[in-house]
């Protein structure tokens, strides 16, 4: 573990938000972020690597990294948050980064969120655009992290179920596969970031009318048998490591092509996090396997 990273998780736990650890307060949250949440996202301001737009997409706002005619990937990046919270500025970073490294176009969307949105709209937009990207004849990627993972995987099973292709590449960041949280967390030796009671509270309100274990929020409890190559990577210093090591093995068990990668020491989605150096070996492992 770099010292970075140690510095990483120091500021992680001192910015500790209880709403994750309690059913409660993240309601209170959820509510706070109701008056805010359907607001218009802005592209921070920074020296960025491609062309950043935001554009309206299929009823959505889309931030699009790299639209240029000679891009020759497309990914469908799908951030984190709990479906509550926002994308934050790590996650532009990242897809600018990884736009630039590939020389692929981006497509990013500030998807409708809980506690205002559930799970339906945002799944019908994603439809919309991974269609759209399928005329397009490039490889395509569906990437995301934590909740965005976790929905990555969901949509890609629903893929399945509906008989529509599947992308080149899946990649998932730490994702969140089970948000009825019905794993043993007992065991895990620490995790600065997240809890169990609040995140499936959080999950609650984005499944809506759904059972918390259905697929298309819990993907741990769909069919992977058509999923396409799939690579994992996880922290062991994070409260979803067990559920996304039980995901790998299903994975496997369904017969996928699935790598683990695991960030011994790592927090919850790591190869996020600008300037640490387990963040840049994990992107050049992503550059490796979509550029191979």
């Amino acid at each position: 573990m770099s010292i970075m990273s140690k510095i990483v998780a120091t500021v992680l736990k001192i910015r500790h938000r209880e709403y994750v650890d309690d059913a409660g307060k993240a309601a209170e949250h959820m509510q706070e972020r109701s008056l805010e949440e359907d607001k218009y996202y802005r592209i921070p301001k920074m020296l960025y690597r491609t062309k950043v737009e935001s554009k309206d997409m299929f009823g959505c706002q889309m931030v699009i990294f790299n639209d240029a005619e000679d891009a020759e990937r497309l990914v469908i990046y799908l951030h984190g948050g709990a479906y509550v919270n926002e994308i934050r500025l790590p996650h532009i970073s990242f897809c600018d980064r990884l736009a630039k490294k590939i020389n692929a176009c981006v497509f990013t969307p500030i998807y409708p969120l809980a506690p205002n949105h559930t799970y339906e709209e945002t799944y019908e937009i994603v439809e919309k655009l991974y269609n759209h990207l399928l005329e397009m004849n490039k490889p395509i990627t569906i990437m995301g992290d934590s909740a965005g993972g976790g929905l990555s995987a969901a949509f890609c099973e629903y893929l399945a179920v509906n008989d529509i292709p599947q992308p080149k590449n899946l990649i998932l960041i730490s994702p969140w596969v089970d948000v009825s949280m019905s794993g043993n967390y007992d065991d895990v030796e620490y995790d600065p970031m997240l809890g169990v009671e609040g995140a499936r509270e959080m999950g609650k309100a984005w499944a809506g009318d759904l059972d918390l274990k259905d697929y298309r929020i819990s993907p741990m409890f769909g069919d992977m048998m058509s999923l396409p190559q799939t690579t994992l990577f996880v922290g062991t210093h994070e409260i979803l490591y067990p559920d996304v090591v039980e995901f790998y093995n299903r994975l496997r068990a369904s017969g996928v092509n699935v790598e683990l990668i695991i960030g011994r020491e790592m927090t919850h989605v790591y190869p996020v996090y600008p300037g640490v150096p387990e963040s840049k070996e994990a992107l050049n492992q992503i550059i490796d396997i979509l550029l191979g």
